[in-house]
């Protein structure tokens, strides 16, 4: 048992983030977001159109292709589940744990190698790592770029060009021109945080800015290729408003300019909550003589100050911004190794703990309505299966570095809050009943419409070979057709009473509502929203 104990020690820290790879097939997908990016990728496969991206069988230009090509291919080798496509985050996560400790190798040689540890502990990280979106894969391309820049700066290899512009043209590819962003710190701060004697000159950082530039032309040749035979007004939509309209007045996620700074330290716990902050005053003095603190605060700061500044905001664009601060966190505990304390992260402990029995005790119905009693007890059996784990990992914590056991504990934690988050909250947003209920409908041949508004939430979920067809007017088509379904969306309200199913979203609703019912009160769906975008 203890050689098992010393093996596990000393797996590296970006293997550990597997384990979160048995516990992906318990939550359902979570709309409007992943439900819509797995239809997209779903409709590439069912059409072959593998530069113009579609959605309800209409182009689609808010975001650029590569996590639907990715998604793609692991369909191809691991089969169209729900399960393959998070994997695929799963094991871009493990490659942002292995990166950001290359990156504090590189700068720092004899460090402890903590920055890895450190990101793995990082429990909004972890939980949000798995979900089909962009923003873990985004991260990745940032961490390769940070490798590229630290190699050309540290030794002035040119061949790390290379590898920053295939880093700038996979992040552009991933989320678009955002991948700048991160970029742009490290490199125009190159001069001031680096150690190199002579000091990095204004030609090597325009060198540097010249690639990252460079690597938007993979983007921008997709983008031709993807409007070329579009009229103007959908060309423009892809080429401008998706970008400038983000930046300047957000059509989506509109927040003011200060409202990221009070979500930093949650979306950094538990470290912040372990910092013996006394000290920090300290070992923030370390900038002047580590490359590493300096490097910390290039890739993190100036990226969240643009954050603000831009309009459209939401917690997981701070994602690539994170392996910044941990090589910061990391840097400092090389000048204190005693910054941590320990012993309060019982305090994360007891909170999850008092989650956990709020959640059994809680006077609504177990686990909702798409679980059995059994299944959702058995979630209960999970989630408190893994917070004893954390919690004897926490007990039996002698000889183990502080920010490794806690980064394992953190781990833990989080992986027992996601059968809570499934039980809790996810149940009641789960879509795939309705999704069985389209696929019944269609087997006995009843004809079914969705609204204009609807956002892709079924067609990947009821493997559809094609959207289903809108309608513009469904009372109409209701009087045409008096027997069908029509699978309707609302940002707001709730589903009529007399939907065959329906499944709350986190605003609005959706729900397969009989056309008689539509015929007899047509204000039952007319209830209009707009999805919200990512």
């Amino acid at each position: 048992m203890d050689s098992l104990a010393h093996g596990l020690r000393r797996l590296p820290p970006a293997l550990w983030l597997l384990c979160l790879l048995p516990l992906l097939a318990v939550l359902p997908p979570v709309p409007i977001d992943e439900t819509r990016y797995l239809s997209i990728a779903w409709e590439m496969r069912q059409t072959g159109q593998w530069v113009t991206l579609h959605l309800n069988g209409v182009p689609y230009f808010d975001k650029p292709p590569l996590l639907f090509w990715l998604v793609n291919l692991v369909w191809s080798a691991l089969g169209t589940t729900l399960w393959s496509a998070r994997a695929l985050l799963v094991l871009c996560g493990v490659g942002c744990v292995a990166l950001c400790g290359r990156v504090e190798r590189q700068l720092a040689p004899g460090g402890a190698g903590l920055a890895g540890w450190l990101m793995l502990g990082l429990m909004f990280f972890v939980l949000y790592t798995g979900v089909v979106m962009f923003d873990v894969l985004l991260c990745l391309c940032v961490l390769l770029g940070f490798v590229a820049i630290v190699r050309h700066v540290r030794d002035g290899d040119r061949k790390a060009l290379l590898l920053l512009f295939a880093a700038s043209a996979l992040g552009v590819l991933a989320k678009g021109p955002v991948m700048l962003l991160h970029l742009a710190g490290p490199i125009l701060l190159s001069p001031w945080w680096s150690e190199r004697r002579p000091r990095v000159s204004w030609r090597s950082v325009l060198a540097m800015v010249l690639v990252a530039v460079l690597g938007g032309l993979p983007a921008l040749a997709w983008a031709w290729a993807a409007v070329h035979h579009l009229n103007p007004a959908d060309a423009q939509e892809l080429l401008l408003h998706q970008t400038a309209g983000r930046v300047v007045q957000s059509f989506a996620h509109n927040r003011p300019f200060w409202w990221y700074l009070p979500w930093v330290p949650v979306l950094l716990l538990p470290w912040p909550l372990l910092l013996r902050w006394r000290r920090v005053r300290a070992v923030a003095r370390a900038w002047r003589e580590s490359q590493a603190v300096r490097f910390g605060i290039s890739a993190s700061l100036p990226a969240l100050v643009a954050f603000c500044v831009v309009s459209g905001k939401q917690l997981h664009y701070l994602l690539p911004v994170m392996p910044g601060a941990v090589i910061l966190l990391a840097a400092w505990l090389r000048h204190d190794a005693t910054l941590l304390a320990l012993k309060r992260l019982w305090l994360l402990v007891a909170v999850v703990v008092a989650v956990f029995v709020w959640a059994v005790l809680r006077p609504a119905p177990l686990g909702g309505e798409s679980l059995t009693r059994g299944e959702a007890i058995g979630m209960y059996v999970l989630s408190a299966a893994l917070l004893v784990m954390a919690m004897l990992r926490l007990w039996r914590s002698r000889g183990t570095d502080t920010a490794v056991l806690a980064a394992q504990v953190s781990l833990f934690l989080a992986l027992a809050i996601l059968p809570l988050v499934r039980l809790q909250v996810l149940s009641a947003l789960d879509v795939r009943p309705l999704a069985a209920h389209v696929v019944e409908l269609r087997g006995k041949g009843v004809p079914i419409v969705r609204t204009t508004n609807e956002p892709g939430l079924l067609t990947f979920l009821a493997h559809l070979p094609a959207p289903l067809p809108e309608n513009a007017d469904p009372v109409a088509w209701c009087a045409q057709h008096p027997d069908g379904v029509v699978l309707a969306y609302s940002g707001h309200g709730r589903a009529p009473e007399e939907a065959i199913s329906s499944a709350k979203l986190a605003n609005g609703w959706t729900a397969l509502v009989p056309a008689q019912a539509v015929i007899k009160r047509p204000k039952a769906i007319d209830r209009w929203g707009d999805p919200s975008s990512d």
